[in-house]
């Protein structure tokens, strides 16, 4: 839950905010481009190979239309993501964990995140609980929007994983907090570690269509890690 609780100065924590990051495909009806979303594509007669292409150059579509494991549509570049099979776990849970903030649903909040993690960072982040967090969140999207809002489209735009300087990550903040609500050396039965920054598109009641970032001047992050087998948002 970077947008709640931060520790670097890449990601912004206001007054009622926080987070999200990950994978994708299901093998229905997916749209795959190649588009290099950090600049111009290389120059004709040079080759790079897929895996030397920064993140971005080649993204993939999951339609919540043609695949009932997203909750909407989600944009992400399928080579950062653990794929198993046809499916994207940890793309599965970004959408959820926004139609959880959608439905102001603390229950489904509380599944997809380790739990001790997400009660810490609501608490420091002075929220009285995650549904006090949520209805914050949604109250200050829907008075800004004078109507109540829908999300209806992500895209994670950046993914960092343990190459990434830990300036850039904090992993190792966030390793050391996780020992300490454990109680025991939890990061020893850490598979992977992801720091995801989506940007969502919601729409209000008269169908005008925002960006969220625009709206809340900030990036939504979330940290994803695979903890003794199991994803899990923090």
């Amino acid at each position: 839950m970077k947008a709640i609780f931060k520790r670097t100065a890449a990601v912004v924590v206001a007054a009622a905010m926080m987070t999200v990051s990950v994978a994708c495909s299901s093998g229905k009806n997916e749209e795959s481009s190649s588009s290099n979303l950090v600049g111009n594509g290389p120059s004709d007669g040079l080759e790079v190979k897929e895996e030397d292409m920064p993140y971005g150059a080649t993204m993939t579509s999951l339609k919540a239309a043609n695949n009932d494991k997203v909750k909407m549509d989600i944009d992400f570049d399928p080579r950062y993501f653990v794929q198993e099979g046809t499916d994207y776990p940890e793309i599965y849970l970004l959408t959820e964990y926004l139609e959880a903030m959608q439905k102001r649903d603390s229950a489904a909040m509380e599944k997809i995140f380790y739990k001790p993690f997400l009660e810490y960072s609501v608490k420091t982040s002075n929220f009285e609980s995650v549904q006090d967090y949520l209805d914050k969140y949604i109250d200050n999207l829907e008075t800004r929007a004078k109507s109540q809002i829908e999300f209806t489209y992500a895209v994670v735009d950046t993914c960092l994983n343990e190459n990434e300087k830990n300036e850039l990550t904090d992993f190792e903040f966030v390793d050391s907090k996780l020992d300490e609500l454990a109680g025991e050396k939890l990061s020893d039965k850490v598979k992977s570690r992801k720091l995801v920054y989506m940007d969502v598109s919601f729409k209000d009641s008269q169908d005008n269509y925002y960006m969220l970032n625009d709206t809340l001047d900030y990036d939504i992050s979330v940290y994803i890690y695979n903890i003794d087998g199991t994803y899990y948002l923090l």
